[in-house]
């Protein structure tokens, strides 16, 4: 049995992550290979929490449209044969009504000054001017299967109404990693998003040094639970063995679902449960990591849960199994561990667990499941 918490975050790093994310309503990171599927299942996602949040249709056109030209362009122009920590990296966060979406990829070094110069002249350019700029790209280039010389970017700009941001990060080898921001501002939107390109570095970094394939903080609903759930899949397609994926998603699933039931949400209206659930890999296999809070008074009970299934083998497991599954079919037994028995039993690995004491009569609970190839 392999040591989950040896390959996974730690539950206190992914505290310290979730309470620098906590402020926004939604944070998405992906970094990896993007294909067709995945951006139609980043984009469902996105489109269910606009709802649940009660965003306006003016303002979901504006987001959905710059998400699509962002993921669009990622897909075009990504290196496959770049090296993992190199993929290319998408990120979404909004906080009160402001979206910020980044995107990632590495760029060839002859190939920045020009792109650089686009980028300005679309900035220097008022809605007007922007307007007949279209026109003219439009006309004089065509489109191509790149997507038109700078008419995405244009579009973007026009449809945001907001200065286009970038940054470039020398690397080895004649090229640069780009950074492309772009912000779109809701009619209720009351919250100024720092998009220093040095805090996306530092949160590209963190995915990169811990070999994180995705990030989800937000709300979890049974709403958006098969969105986020077909998401995740696709940040563990790099092992195509049956039997390792339908291992990994009985785990989320379980994860999920325990953060939707189980978590607390101080400070927060009650749109759903606040969570952060991480997806990384490594050579060994994939770990899956889920972070709430919950109420001081559960913790003793929670903690006696996971032990015990975790000083279990596989037969004392399955027993414990059967008796739990009658139990929860009895009055006033909902909640006896079985999900804590399941992620066991299918990552054939303990679980891995932290307890970070808060104010307010709450504490962080992080869970580790670690699921070898």
């Amino acid at each position: 049995m392999l040591s989950t918490a040896t390959y996974c975050i730690s539950g206190e790093q992914l505290f310290i992550l979730f309470k620098e994310l906590e402020d926004y309503n939604l944070s998405y990171v992906y970094k990896g290979i993007f294909n067709p599927n995945l951006t139609d299942k980043i984009l469902s996602l996105s489109e269910t929490n606009m709802n649940l949040t009660g965003e306006s249709s003016k303002t979901q056109k504006k987001v959905y449209f710059v998400m699509v030209e962002t993921l669009q362009n990622i897909t075009r122009h990504q290196d496959l044969t770049q090296s993992e920590e190199n993929h290319a990296f998408f990120v979404v966060l909004n906080k009160n009504g402001e979206y910020s979406l980044t995107s990632g990829n590495i760029i060839d070094d002859s190939k920045t000054a020009e792109l650089s110069s686009s980028i300005e002249k679309i900035n220097s350019l008022d809605p007007d001017g922007l307007k007949e700029y279209s026109k003219y790209v439009l006309e004089n280039t065509g489109l191509s299967d790149k997507g038109g010389a700078g008419l995405g970017l244009i579009e973007m700009a026009r449809k945001s109404g907001n200065k286009l941001l970038y940054h470039f990060r020398k690397l080895k080898d004649n090229s640069s990693f780009f950074y492309f921001n772009t912000k779109v501002h809701s009619e209720k939107s009351t919250a100024e998003l720092n998009n220093s390109p040095d805090n996306i570095m530092r949160l590209h970094d963190f995915t990169k040094e811990h070999k994180i394939n995705l990030i989800y903080q937000g709300v979890f609903t049974h709403e958006n639970l098969k969105s986020l759930l077909t998401m995740t899949e696709g940040s563990v397609s790099k092992n195509d063995d049956l039997a390792f994926k339908r291992k990994t998603v009985n785990v989320m699933v379980e994860l999920l679902q325990n953060i939707c039931n189980h978590a607390s949400t101080p400070n927060k209206e009650s749109l759903g449960k606040h969570g952060i659930l991480i997806v990384s890999s490594n050579d060994k296999g994939c770990c899956i990591s889920s972070g709430n809070y919950i109420n001081n008074s559960e913790v003793n009970a929670l903690k006696q849960k996971i032990d015990l299934v975790n000083s279990l083998n596989d037969s004392q497991l399955e027993d414990l199994y059967s008796d739990t599954i009658v139990k929860e079919q009895e009055p006033g037994q909902k909640g006896a561990g079985l999900g804590f028995i399941d992620i066991k039993m299918k990552s054939g690995n303990n679980i891995d667990y932290t307890v970070v004491s808060c104010a307010n009569s709450y504490s962080f609970l992080s869970i580790n499941a670690f699921i070898a190839f």
